[in-house]
């Protein structure tokens, strides 16, 4: 808790920014595998269910994670687990 007289940090702006630039980054991978989808398709003679996985492995990441990281950060803090995230985050 702040007392009157601490100035508040840019932390958060810096956390926001960190977010949004994963966030940036995985958008950008999903669009140009959809983009590439055809000649990937093509070259590796891949059928539409398996580029469908290939799709889905996007989503798996956050769908493993989104629970046990909202337990982390329930019981450790968000600085502690939103740190460390970064690093192992889905980009």
């Amino acid at each position: 808790m702040r007392t009157s007289n601490e100035k508040p940090t840019h932390t958060r702006w810096y956390i926001l920014f960190m977010l949004s630039l994963m966030y940036l980054i995985t958008y950008m991978d999903r669009v140009n595998i959809s983009a590439a989808a055809p000649l990937i398709s093509k070259e590796f003679g891949f059928s539409k269910i398996t580029m469908g996985i290939i799709f889905s492995a996007f989503t798996w990441g956050y769908a493993l994670f989104q629970v046990p990281g909202g337990w982390m950060g329930d019981k450790l803090g968000p600085r502690r687990v939103l740190g460390p995230s970064r690093s192992i985050g889905p980009s």
